[in-house]
């Protein structure tokens, strides 16, 4: 079940030029407008993240579920890395982040509700759905028709092979504290090569920053770098 979309665009300028990202500043640490969450006791942290995977490569992902740039990057990336997960290649770990849907004007907060989706999948032990998932719900970002209602992001989750109930979750934005967590632990921290997450998409393998040009190259850039992870 998908949305017809129509690409931003800086998404179309990003394919041509460069993939520069959502910039971030420090107030985008500050909770941004949602519904008031239910508080919930859940096995993940704001550090690590989603994992999915167990492989020896490490790739780390700051993305918003907001972001069309992070929507480029999973439209051109997305299939590899569910590759390299399913294969055992590597460990990924998806930190999402919830500042873009205010930057952008939404006024339904996609980001944290979307990120709250995927938490709710994670924390209920569905991993397998996670990066399907992810990739609907990137897919079908708010656009000129609208934000996906509570109704479709449970659809998505059906699509994408989930088996609980989330309804609850989803309406009552269960992981959205998580979600804030998550955004506020990561703003401004320093990951990969001296990199500051002041900007999303944000790829780091192995502790190195992959550079993200939106030209192109990336994906077979990135194919490039696992491949060599992997080597040793």
């Amino acid at each position: 079940m998908t949305r017809q979309r129509l690409l931003p665009l800086a998404v179309l300028a990003a394919t041509l030029v460069a993939l520069t990202g959502c910039t971030a500043s420090d107030t985008d640490a500050a909770p941004a407008t949602s519904p008031e969450p239910s508080a919930a006791t859940t096995s993940l942290s704001a550090a690590d993240g989603i994992v999915v995977g167990d492989g020896p490569v490490a790739v780390e992902l700051w993305t918003d579920l907001s972001c069309p740039y992070c929507a480029v990057l999973e439209e051109t990336t997305g299939s590899d890395l569910e590759q390299w997960v399913a294969d055992g290649t590597i460990t990924l770990s998806l930190h999402p982040m919830n500042y873009v849907s205010e930057k952008r004007g939404d006024t339904t907060d996609y980001s944290t509700r979307a990120a709250n989706l995927l938490g709710l999948v994670a924390d209920a032990g569905e991993t397998d759905a996670v990066l399907p998932l992810y990739a609907l719900l990137q897919e079908n970002q708010v656009d000129a028709d609208g934000a996906p209602t509570d109704a479709d992001l449970l659809a998505y989750a059906t699509e994408a092979g989930v088996a609980a109930d989330l309804t609850a979750g989803v309406e009552n934005l269960t992981m959205a504290e998580w979600v804030q967590e998550s955004n506020d632990h990561w703003i401004g921290e320093v990951v990969g090569s001296e990199t500051p997450v002041d900007h999303v998409p944000l790829l780091v393998v192995n502790g190195e920053t992959f550079e993200l040009r939106g030209d192109g190259s990336d994906a077979a850039r990135l194919r490039e770098a696992v491949d060599a992870a992997a080597a040793g």
